[in-house]
């Protein structure tokens, strides 16, 4: 067993790196079983996996196989490969990720995050399932948490202070109420609960409700109100489809 431990001004812990054992080859450090904190500004940094090396010359951790990443906000994300930039302290990956929170399971291929500006780029092919503050779901008990899913080609930005997150290119979002698909979506969130409290739909938007589509440039979803705005002159398809 070893441990790397650097301190800040004042003997307050920076980062500490664990490790089952250790191979050294001129700047680089080969690690197994390898865990590591980081102590930031109200955030604590939690990462593990099965290998990894420490990189001295670029100051980089590269982790490797079940790697795991906590912080003390309730977010997890997990991957087999991870990239740890201990000044900086982001985090990137380019492959396959999961992220949890307590209203939120994303997946995504690629991400590069800011562990103290609490923000998340994730790269393409994103699949999101939020919880939502939707009111009178059909056939649920009162109370029950409503879940929307949005797709999209990515990028996706999230923004944990601000409770904002913008999905880009081919964006659908599904709920009970009906389906939106536009070029772009941005989702708010109240600070409270943390659930989608709103969605902001813009370029080619479609709302689809069973067999009728409504076409707009612009749509205004708030989610706690099932109430939908659109502005600019929207176009409504009716299909009446009459039985003789």
């Amino acid at each position: 067993d070893f441990s790397f431990v650097q301190y800040k001004e004042g003997g307050s812990h920076k980062w500490k790196l664990n490790g089952k054992s250790a191979e050294v080859v001129n700047n680089q450090v080969n690690i197994e079983d390898l865990s590591a904190m980081s102590f930031g500004q109200g955030t604590v940094l939690k990462l593990k996996s099965r290998e990894g090396s420490f990189d001295k010359g670029e100051n980089v951790v590269h982790l490797r196989d079940n790697v795991v990443m906590a912080t003390t906000d309730g977010t997890k994300l997990t991957t087999d490969r991870l990239d740890w930039n201990r000044e900086t302290k982001n985090v990137s990956t380019d492959s396959s990720v999961n992220i949890k929170r307590p209203d939120m399971n994303i997946t995504a291929r690629g991400a590069v995050c800011d562990i103290d500006g609490r923000t998340a780029e994730l790269k393409q092919d994103i699949n999101a399932k939020l919880v939502s503050d939707e009111l009178n779901i059909p056939g649920s008990a009162p109370g029950a948490k409503s879940q929307t899913v949005i797709t999209c080609d990515g990028p996706l930005e999230i923004n944990y202070k601000q409770n904002r997150a913008f999905f880009h290119g081919n964006v659908k979002v599904e709920d009970s109420k009906g389906t939106i698909i536009a070029d772009r979506i941005d989702v708010y969130f109240s600070p409270e609960t943390r659930r989608v409290k709103s969605v902001v739909a813009a370029g080619n938007v479609r709302i689809i409700n069973g067999e009728n589509v409504t076409y707009s440039e612009k749509a205004i979803y708030l989610v706690d109100q099932a109430r939908v705005i659109l502005p600019n002159r929207p176009r409504l398809v009716i299909n009446n489809n009459l039985n003789k």
